[in-house]
C-alpha cells in the first residue's frame, strides 16, 4: 500500500465525505474513490459504510484509521528529525516517576514551553522500570526518572544524571516531638506509602524488621505530594526526598528525622529516546532548566533511634 492511498484514507475519514476530502487534497472526486478503493482491496476489508449519510466507518474501518494515524505520524516524525533548522513542534511524550511529577511540572516545564511554543507537552507517571519500557518501546520521548544510587538506567538509553537525593523520614511538627524519636511510637501512629515496589518503602520496611517492628501502614497512594501533604497533617509518618519541595509551604510544615538504619540515597535521571533528532534541543534545554532546581542545599535532621 501508498502513502497516498493511506492520506487519502484519513482525510475521507476526517471529512466524513468523498467530495469534501477531495476538495483538501486538492483531488478529483473519482481520484479519492480509485484511491480508497485501492486501499481496502490491499487489507481486505471495506473501510466505509457507503449507505450511511454523512459517510461512516465500518469497524475495520475505525481500526485502520488507528493504524493509518500512527503511520502518518511516523512519517512526518522522520521528517522533521532531519529539518535541522526548524522549530520542534508536535507532541512531546514526557514521563515521570510518581515522586518526580511535581519536578517535571514546574519551572522546567514551563522553561519548555516558553521556548518551544509548537510542542504540545503531554505528561504521564508511573514507576521508573514502566517508563524506561515505554521509553525503550517508543512510547515516550523522554523520562525523568530514579536508579538506586550508584546504578544508571539502561546502557541503550541516553541519560544523564542530574542529582543524587537523600530519602528522608518526615513528620508534622507535634507528631514528632510526640514520639521523641522512638521508631516504635513513629510505626505505632503509621505510615502514609507508596504501595509495595517502592525502593522507599523497601527500605523502610527491612530497617522496621531488624527492630523487631512490623510495618503499619494507615494510608496507601501513588502521589507523593499527596502523602507528603497527609504526613504534614499529622496523619503519619512519611518518606521521601524533601529536598525537592523546599521552598514551599509544604515543606514549612514538614520535620525530617534520622531514623537508625535508615539510609537511602536515589539518583535523578532524565533519560531521552536514542535518536530524538530535534527534540535534542528541548532535552538540553530541559536538562539545563532542571540542574538549576537541583542545586544542592543543606537540610537539617532530627535524629532519632531504633528500639
Amino acid at each position: 500500500m501508498k502513502l497516498n492511498e493511506i492520506r487519502t484514507f484519513v482525510a475521507v475519514a476526517e471529512a466524513q465525505s468523498v467530495q469534501e476530502a477531495a476538495n483538501r487534497l486538492h483531488l478529483t472526486q473519482s481520484a479519492v474513490s480509485r484511491l480508497i478503493q485501492r486501499l481496502e482491496a490491499e487489507v481486505g476489508a471495506t473501510l466505509f459504510d457507503r449507505q450511511s449519510k454523512p459517510l461512516a466507518l465500518t469497524r475495520d474501518g475505525e481500526t485502520a484509521l488507528a493504524h493509518a494515524r500512527r503511520v502518518l505520524e511516523a512519517v512526518d516524525g522522520l521528517g522533521e528529525a532531519f529539518a535541522g533548522s526548524g522549530q520542534p513542534a508536535g507532541i512531546l511524550r514526557l514521563g515521570a516517576t510518581h515522586v518526580l511529577s511535581r519536578l517535571l511540572s514546574g519551572d522546567a516545564l514551563d522553561d519548555v514551553r516558553s521556548s518551544f511554543p509548537g510542542l504540545t507537552v503531554r505528561l504521564s507517571s508511573d514507576w521508573s522500570n514502566a517508563l524506561l519500557d515505554q521509553l525503550d518501546g517508543g512510547a515516550l520521548d523522554g523520562a525523568l526518572v530514579l536508579t538506586a544510587e550508584d546504578g544508571r538506567p539502561r546502557a541503550e538509553l541516553q541519560g544523564r544524571r542530574l542529582s543524587q537525593e537523600e530519602i528522608s523520614v518526615v513528620g508534622a511538627p507535634d507528631l514528632v516531638a510526640r514520639t521523641r524519636g522512638s521508631l516504635a511510637a513513629m510505626n505505632a501512629v503509621g505510615w502514609v506509602l507508596q504501595p509495595e515496589g517502592c525502593r522507599y518503602r523497601t527500605t523502610l520496611t527491612e530497617t522496621l524488621h531488624r527492630a523487631g517492628l512490623r510495618l503499619n501502614v494507615a494510608v496507601e497512594s501513588f502521589d507523593q505530594e499527596l502523602l507528603l501533604n497527609l504526613a504534614a497533617r499529622g496523619v503519619g509518618f512519611g518518606t521521601g526526598p524533601l529536598r525537592l519541595v523546599e521552598g514551599t509551604p509544604l515543606a514549612a510544615r514538614l520535620r525530617p528525622v534520622a531514623v537508625d538504619g535508615f539510609r537511602l540515597t536515589v539518583g535523578v535521571w532524565l533519560v531521552r529516546a536514542r535518536h530524538s533528532g530535534r527534540l535534542d534541543r528541548v532535552f538540553d534545554g530541559l536538562e539545563r532548566s532542571l540542574l538549576r532546581r537541583l542545586a544542592p542545599q543543606p537540610l537539617g535532621l532530627v535524629h532519632s533511634a531504633a528500639e
